[in-house]
């Protein structure tokens, strides 16, 4: 008899903060356009999508370029998934299968993006990794960057910040020391490894990254 897989903690993460938040439904029950639920790996798939995401968020933040707008998505984006990624692996030892085609999303104004997983698998934090990096983030950065100027390292570097923030904000919340969250096996996932590094301060240890997002060249 194989093991039994840890159910994940929906209303734990819930708990945490809305960007650890995720729902789960039978595969197929959730229908794209219903209520305004679409699928995610019609991000990376439908350009017209991708496009529109992209420019909401220029408008939202007040840029004409581009690739700004589309750094800030994307690791909007990015720091949605790893919350919930890091929040699980936390909570429970496991993660949920959040390869694009399981995930499902919902815009909402104001807010992070909702989230569904369709069917919320349990799976160990290297398999889970694997599949959030391979068959979702890894497949979105390419799609983005067809449509947009914009760096590999710049987007990868986005990932890692966005990993840092959930550590950080899941130390927080669960009154945890940082030093003992980033120093987890599943912290540390080696696709980000060189997107920056922890740098000990006095106020304790400080993410680093080693690109800019762009924020930071946002017009006044």
């Amino acid at each position: 008899m194989s093991p039994r897989k840890p159910a994940i903690p929906l209303q734990e993460l819930a708990r945490i903060g809305p960007y650890f938040a995720i729902g789960s439904t039978r595969a197929g029950s959730t229908r794209a356009g219903s209520a305004g639920w679409q699928r995610a790996s019609s991000l990376a798939a439908d350009a017209a999508e991708l496009g529109q995401a992209i420019d909401q968020v220029a408008v939202r933040i007040g840029t004409s370029h581009r690739w700004i707008a589309a750094s800030i998505f994307y690791q909007g984006w990015a720091a949605r998934l790893t919350s919930v990624y890091a929040g699980s692996a936390a909570l429970c030892g496991a993660v949920p299968d959040l390869e694009a085609d399981h995930v499902w999303y919902r815009l909402l104004q104001p807010g992070p993006p909702g989230l569904v997983a369709a069917p919320l698998e349990a799976l160990s934090p290297d398999a889970g990794w694997r599949r959030l990096h391979e068959g979702h983030l890894g497949p979105l950065a390419a799609a983005i960057r067809r449509q947009v100027r914009i760096g590999e390292h710049l987007l990868r570097g986005n990932v890692g910040a966005a990993l840092a923030g959930a550590l950080s904000a899941l130390a927080q919340a669960l009154r945890l020391p940082l030093e003992t969250v980033i120093s987890q096996r599943w912290a540390q996932p080696a696709a980000v490894a060189g997107a920056g590094r922890w740098v000990p301060t006095p106020d304790g240890p400080r993410y680093a990254r080693r690109t800019c997002c762009g924020y930071m060249q946002l017009e006044n």
